[in-house]
């Protein structure tokens, strides 16, 4: 258990990786093969696995090589795409708006979580 924790430890982007795995925080659900796509189009060849690891593996690997700015430009891409699927069912299905309004609103925050993980922290220079 303690080699689990420093493991854990060790990633830059936890906070991210726990965002993104938790659909209650983050307001939308992207799947496996959704990250395994993001992570070909930025250079990087990932495989099947557990959803904890490939985004663990998306965000560090992609920051070695030097993608992971894109890598989040992909994923603000494919939130908005989310963000206005959630309008567009919100008025195909008014019964459904309230809880399609507040998916669209966490996805909005995770969007600009993202945003201003790439600006990064001006202290870490």
């Amino acid at each position: 258990m303690k080699k689990h924790k420093n493991a854990e430890a060790s990633s830059k982007f936890l906070t991210l990786e726990n965002h993104f795995l938790n659909t209650f925080f983050s307001g939308l659900y992207i799947s496996a093969a959704d990250f395994i796509t993001i992570a070909k189009t930025n250079g990087l060849e990932l495989h099947m696995h557990s959803r904890e690891m490939l985004i663990k593996d998306l965000f560090n690997e992609t920051d070695k090589i030097g993608t992971i700015e894109n890598v989040f430009a992909s994923l603000i891409t494919l939130i908005d795409e989310r963000i206005t699927a959630y309008h567009r069912l919100s008025l195909e299905y008014p019964a459904a708006r309230v809880p399609l309004s507040r998916l669209a609103q966490k996805a909005t925050g995770t969007k600009s979580l993202l945003a201003r993980e790439m600006r990064g922290n001006p202290y870490e220079h």
